[in-house]
């Protein structure tokens, strides 16, 4: 009696097993999904004019170092040396500020679009996890990164649709006739 109990419970857990690694997947490209949201537009969009007033800033100060620079080197010949190698640290000074500054608006701008991206990427989260209950998958591909060479269709859920459909973006496909340009055009005119 103990063995057919022990085999019947062995034979549950394997078949329990066999379930849990046949799981249910969907794929979706996550960054493609988000870069047509309208609210990475705003964001890109709002991202460009702060970079537009650091790139106005960089060029004044590259336009003053360069005055500085032609002002040296018209009077070199003309200072004594102790100026001139005053002069030339200033100048040098002032080539480090500016890279240095460079190198701050940089990690700004990155931190900027970190931030400006982080409630979009949240939101699209929490549609791919809705639809994920809502067709009871398991887990989901990332299509998007690139290491997925083949999905079996039949044994995957493409989400695309879906997400698409709760974030209200109208799918977008690319048709081409022989020997044109692609052009893009809406799922609906087909």
């Amino acid at each position: 009696m103990k063995v057919k109990t022990l085999l019947a419970f062995f034979l549950a857990n394997a078949f329990l097993m066999l379930s849990a690694q046949e799981g249910k997947f969907g794929y979706l490209d996550f960054n493609g999904t988000l870069r047509i949201m309208p609210e990475y537009l705003e964001a890109e969009k709002t991202l460009r004019e702060i970079q537009s007033d650091y790139h106005e800033e960089i060029e004044r100060s590259k336009r003053e170092f360069e005055r500085q620079y032609i002002e040296f080197m018209l009077e070199q010949d003309h200072l004594s040396a102790s100026i001139v190698a005053k002069r030339q640290k200033e100048l040098q000074l002032l080539m480090d500020n500016n890279a240095q500054f460079r190198d701050n608006v940089q990690l700004e701008l990155e931190a900027r679009r970190d931030e400006l991206l982080m409630p979009l990427k949240k939101k699209l989260m929490k549609v791919v996890s809705d639809v994920c209950v809502e067709k009871n998958l398991d887990y989901v591909v990332d299509t998007g990164k690139g290491t997925y060479l083949y999905i079996n269709p039949e044994k995957g859920v493409d989400l695309t649709d879906d997400v698409y459909r709760i974030l209200g973006i109208q799918r977008k496909i690319e048709s081409v006739a022989e020997g044109e340009q692609p052009v893009l055009i809406d799922d609906k005119e087909q």
